[in-house]
């Protein structure tokens, strides 16, 4: 770095400023330059004494370098309204002689985008305001001009002139999408650029179905459970592997073990020897303590510890500890601190599985649900809660939606588990799921909130007290879609009964309690295990009326084992099975009753054998039909009754799914245009009006599809075709209605882009959002009659050059319209604005054809208004 030091007597950038270096992460060679540097500019430099750990003279000091968080006074650094910033700080403010807004260059976690820098390529104006407005936000910065400093260069191709001169430069920086930006702020955190990166981006290959297996994440390691099985053994560390004056463990320090991590004598002895070696000495005064490790966020010790603000954590925190012989917050990491003993309210009805996460992740995320109070199942069924999913693209992930569990992301998990309540799945970011990204990538990155814990288990008010069980909190419901075409309460995301859920809750077990280790020799019982069995037996016998109505549904045998995808000598079988059962057998890949999936680990199946045989005895009616309901009012308002209607279907063989792309039987008084209708007709199902349900419940039994028809008369009039013959077509198209089609929807289309985003992939195609950007979308012409099949006949109206962009009739979307037929014209295609109808229509009629009056043009618009 040019010298900075002022030869006219003028005060230098940092003159009247003090500092102080926190070591932890950095080289001696970069300490002392940081040192020069801030001593040149006339800067102060006040010691910080690694040995000792903490800083001494807060008062005199403006700013704290530090290359992250990870140091005992961050959070007091905080509290004083201290400057914590990273050495690039000091770096680019003596660069510019100027200094630089230290928010941006902040070791806060919670900033995820603090270590980029972006410029971006010939974006619109609004979508550079909005980038820029977020990076700022979450900690990063964001500049007009190209330089070396520039971390990302966000750019929709390769052809902007930003771009090229990056590449003819050789700068050292990530060039990608936009959608890269978009999707960590849904996230919430910084996730891999690699399938946004141009010049061939993964998630605009719509040939690409699978999802990349998850990088170790580095926020796990050591850090996967509260009650680790091994003695911690020291690092012996190769030369420098830690920077030589990082802040040490125990040097100076005092530790007291607290009584219920229930070590046996010779462990009790062994952990002495090591901290003591480290320079610490373990006490069993707590007055005298300046670590305090337990097991459970509760009684007198851990109060008094944690409102002097001592450092407490668990066992397994202090193994870390031990193992690395630096210092760790124990906040940091949601393993490192002691548990809540009874869980997080509201999880004890929950159970939860988890897939695509493997090897440490799973480990981490199966203690992590016991640890909330949840109860934890290596296999998936249909009672199931809740499945935490790396990525979607899983058997599992087509269970879930088909049997209507809610699907969420593990920062659901960590989250709940963090904040100390349960957080609302209504929140996107925990059901978001970016393409092409496995979200294991990004696990452990959530610390424990510190002002939640405090308020609730060591607050000033707190008087330590005996452990009182925390209030069940309602379960989570999972969130009602807004329907857009036409909505009704028959038509939201299934919902858990009371009923249900009164079963689930009588299922809750001590899930975070731990059996206590041998005491010299001498097994222990778990404490409270007996109380716990009673309370579960009571609660049993409260809710037996409402356990009666699911007793068969509970008896499934098998389940989901593992996330990957059947075999494909199973799916033959399956499609032979279908063909020789006609259209109306069962005619989904899976079954309601079981799920079996590629064996993961040989502990996952063990007792399978056994279960499936206690199955067979008492096995429930096989699934004969696959029925989706629309605008059917029976059930509005009245969930008990719901839960109980459909459990008699089921033991008729009748399952009523949420699941569009699966029915048998489509359901409804008269034909609707909800999106499950719409979508559904790609499946081809029989078409049945509401006295279908009526028959069924009256007479308990399943009368045949064509005695109870749907009411289409009106629907066939107004638009000339008729219902049968769309059912016929969609069972000749096989869902490829679409095949091989891009269709753009506009972002504020009414009814919303993820209903016509469904209806469209229900039918094979792709759908796309069309913001005004110039993508690189490939957007090529279609074989116009490919093949004499009947799949054929019914496009044999597609013009094949036309590229769609489903509108809304709003003169605001002209700028966007004309881009869109630029973005045609590049790629020698006619383009062709329209309106909801056009997609409606021909997704329920099940072929392809046009009628001028679905387009929608300036002149359209124009005239209606006037």
């Amino acid at each position: 770095m040019e010298d900075t030091t002022m030869l006219d007597g003028s005060k230098g950038l940092f003159a009247d400023s003090s500092f102080t270096i926190i070591p932890n992460g950095l080289s001696e060679d970069r300490i002392h330059q940081l040192q020069n540097d801030i001593a040149a500019a006339d800067g102060t430099i006040i010691p910080f004494d690694a040995s000792k750990g903490r800083i001494d003279r807060f008062e005199e000091i403006n700013y704290i370098i530090s290359g992250t968080s990870d140091f005992p006074d961050y959070y007091r650094a905080l509290d004083l309204m201290k400057h914590v910033v990273k050495p690039a700080w000091v770096e680019q403010s003596l660069k510019g002689n100027k200094t630089k807004n230290p928010r941006t260059y902040s070791p806060d976690p919670a900033l995820f985008m603090s270590d980029v820098i972006i410029c971006c390529g010939n974006l619109p104006t609004g979508d550079k305001e909005a980038i820029q407005g977020g990076v700022l936000a979450m900690g990063g910065q964001f500049t007009e001009q190209l330089s070396k400093t520039v971390t990302h260069l966000i750019s929709l191709d390769l052809d902007d002139q930003r771009c090229q001169l990056a590449i003819s430069k050789r700068l050292n920086l990530t060039i990608v999408l936009p959608h890269w930006f978009d999707d960590c702020l849904k996230v919430g955190r910084r996730i891999s650029e690699r399938p946004y990166t141009l010049p061939d981006p993964e998630i605009l290959n719509v040939e690409l179905n699978t999802v990349p297996a998850a990088r170790t994440s580095q926020q796990i390691r050591d850090a996967t459970t509260p009650d680790p099985l091994n003695e911690p053994v020291p690092q012996t560390p190769p030369a420098r592997s830690e920077a030589p004056r990082a802040i040490k463990a125990f040097s100076g320090k005092k530790v007291k073990l607290g009584e219920d991590l229930n070590l046996n004598s010779r462990l009790r002895g062994v952990i002495a020897g090591m901290i003591k070696n480290g320079g610490g000495e373990v006490t069993s005064k707590i007055k005298d303590a300046d670590i305090y490790v337990c097991a459970y966020r509760e009684g007198d010790d851990y109060v008094k510890a944690s409102q002097d603000g001592r450092d407490v954590g668990n066992l397994s925190w202090l193994y870390y500890l031990i193992t690395h012989d630096t210092w760790t917050n124990p906040m940091r990491r949601l393993m490192h601190y002691p548990r809540p003993r009874n869980g997080i309210p509201g999880f004890e009805g929950f159970k939860i599985s988890i897939s695509s996460y493997t090897g440490e992740a799973r480990v981490y995320l199966e203690n992590l649900v016991r640890a909330t109070g949840a109860e934890f199942t290596k296999t998936f069924k249909q009672d199931n809660t809740h499945l935490i999913a790396a990525h979607k693209n899983s058997e599992k992930c087509d269970a879930a939606q088909e049997w209507a569990v809610n699907i969420v992301n593990h920062l659901w998990l960590e989250d709940s588990y963090a904040k100390c309540k349960l957080m609302p799945i209504s929140e996107n970011r925990y059901t978001y799921f970016p393409s092409r990204t496995n979200l294991g990538e990004i696990l452990g990155q959530t610390e424990i909130d510190r002002d939640a814990t405090e308020k609730i288990f060591f607050s000033a008010a707190h008087k330590p007290a005996k452990p009182v069980k925390a209030p069940a909190a309602p379960a989570a419901d999972s969130v009602a879609q807004s329907l857009p075409l036409s909505r009704t309460a028959s038509d939201s995301v299934a919902r858990s009964s009371p009923a249900m859920d009164k079963v689930k809750r009588t299922k809750t077990t001590d899930a975070t309690q731990t059996p206590a280790r041998n005491q010299d020799g001498k097994e222990n019982l778990t404490p409270g295990s007996r109380g716990a069995k009673d309370r579960a037996l009571s609660k049993l016998h409260n809710a037996a009326n409402d356990i009666a109505a699911f007793e068969k549904e509970m008896k499934r045998k098998g389940g989901v084992i593992h996330g990957g995808k059947r075999r494909a000598e199973d799916e033959a079988e399956d499609r032979t099975k279908k063909a020789k059962g006609g259209r109306h057998s069962v005619s989904s890949k899976r079954s309601a009753d079981e799920l079996e999936e590629d064996v993961e680990t040989e502990d996952d199946t063990t007792g399978a054998s056994a279960r499936n045989k206690k199955a067979k005895k008492d096995k429930l009616e096989p699934i004969k039909f696959r029925m989706l309901v629309s605008k059917d009012e029976r059930w509005a308002g009245n969930m008990d009754k719901e839960s109980k209607d459909k459990a008699r279907l089921r033991e008729l063989g009748l399952f009523i799914t949420e699941d569009f792309k699966k029915v048998d039987i489509l359901c409804a008084p008269h034909v609707v245009r909800t999106k499950k209708f719409v979508a559904a007709m790609a499946c081809g199902p029989a078409l049945v009006g509401s006295s279908y349900l009526d028959f069924a419940l009256k007479n308990n039994k399943l009368p045949p599809p064509e005695k109870h028809p749907m009411d289409g008369r009106k629907f066939e009039k107004e638009h000339g075709f008729k219902m049968a013959d769309a059912i016929e077509r969609a069972s000749q198209n096989k869902h490829h209605l679409f095949r091989d089609w891009t269709i753009f929807c506009s972002e504020k289309v009414p009814g919303g882009f993820e209903t016509y985003k469904d209806i469209i992939e229900a039918n094979g195609g792709k759908c796309s959002l069309w913001k005004g950007r110039t993508t690189n979308i490939s957007a090529t012409k279609r074989l116009v009659n490919a093949g004499a099949g009947e799949e054929s006949q019914n496009q044999k109206e597609d013009e094949g050059d036309v590229l769609y962009l489903i509108s809304e009739a709003d003169s605001k979307e002209f700028t966007n319209w004309a881009k869109f037929r630029d973005l045609a014209k590049k790629h020698d295609m006619v383009p062709r604005i329209v309106k909801t109808e056009w997609l409606l229509i021909n997704a329920m009629a099940q072929y392809v054809h046009w009628k001028p009056e679905w387009e929608l043009t300036e002149e359209v618009v124009k005239a209606a208004k006037s």
